[in-house]
């Protein structure tokens, strides 16, 4: 008889210790499944931060062509100027020749 209740005192040692260990198995993978929760979310909000840049980082490209486009313009037009400011000047000193020639 004591010899049962040896063994039976050991068997409940025994259940007891499985059972806080089933305990601290589960507050493990309830502590793992948080993690994994926040892991995905931040691989969530991260693919969503690198959606943004990529528009961002297209709306970009197409201002830079849009700027490049307008000083090209800006350029031609600066170039155009000047010709028109040469023709003028010339016109302006053939009309001051005239007007001396007239003169006399």
């Amino acid at each position: 008889v004591r010899s049962l209740h040896q063994k039976s005192s050991c068997l409940q040692e025994l259940v007891h210790s499985l059972h806080q260990k089933s305990s601290c198995l589960q507050q493990l993978v309830h502590s793992l499944h948080q993690k994994s929760s926040c892991h995905q979310e931040l691989v969530h909000s991260l693919q969503e931060l690198a959606h943004s840049l990529h528009q961002k980082s297209s709306c970009l490209q197409q201002l830079v062509h849009s700027l490049h486009q307008k000083s090209s313009y800006l350029q031609e037009l600066v170039h155009s100027l000047q010709e028109l400011a040469h023709s003028l000047h010339q016109k302006s000193s053939c009309l001051q020749q005239l007007v001396h020639s007239l003169h006399q």
